[in-house]
């Protein structure tokens, strides 16, 4: 039997999700700081009183909205995860961990574009970093005991994560002028062929 979610639950799912497209709408026209609390409710058309049983001001917004997004991507590379075992030497074939990370950032385009072009937290980069980086690491962890690593540990877990994410900024300010499924090919061959063969320095 179908099961049907509560109205109550709706209704809150819907409020805050009109709270979060007034801000980021609200963002495309001033600075962070300078959008009160009164712009949000003015624009939602919804009650101070409404906005204040959902969040305690702006920054309870922005560090709750982080968090939801950064949890959800969290669980998407989890979820591809199983695939990472199979044999990445396919050229013509993007790797499920950079598949299922450039589909997560495009289907949360405002958030990231908003992230990366308005607020510019350094917090907010610092805990996209570690949840790469944690990924990362569960992925190789999990590599057969008999494949070794040919540089330390922490230098490819810094040196890769701090790649996605400077590509990803890149891309994302260029709003997305390449799909999902090319940048996850393209990073593929990347980690595939190596920088000095990407750049024809070796045969």
């Amino acid at each position: 039997m179908e099961s049907h979610q509560p109205i109550t639950d709706r209704r809150i799912i819907r409020t805050r999700e009109v709270i979060y497209e007034t801000v980021i709408s609200l963002l495309s026209e001033k600075e962070f700081s300078r959008i009160s609390v009164k712009d949000i409710t003015n624009q939602a058309n919804i009650s101070r009183s409404t906005f204040y049983a959902h969040y305690q001001d702006k920054y309870d917004w922005l560090d709750k909205t982080v968090q939801e997004k950064l949890s959800e991507l969290k669980e998407t590379l989890a979820k591809s995860m199983p695939n990472h075992g199979n044999d990445q030497s396919n050229l013509e074939m993007a790797d499920p961990y950079y598949e299922s990370f450039f589909e997560n950032i495009a289907i949360n385009q405002k958030f990231y574009h908003t992230m990366f072009t308005k607020i510019k937290s350094e917090e907010f980069l610092q805990n996209l970093y570690k949840v790469i980086r944690e990924n990362l690491y569960l992925r190789i962890s999990s590599m057969s005991k008999e494949q070794r690593l040919v540089v330390p540990l922490d230098i490819l877990l810094d040196y890769s994560s701090s790649s996605i994410i400077g590509i990803t900024k890149v891309w994302v300010e260029k709003n997305m002028i390449y799909s999902p499924h090319y940048m996850a090919l393209q990073l593929t061959r990347l980690a595939i062929v190596s920088l000095y063969r990407a750049m024809g320095k070796v045969n």
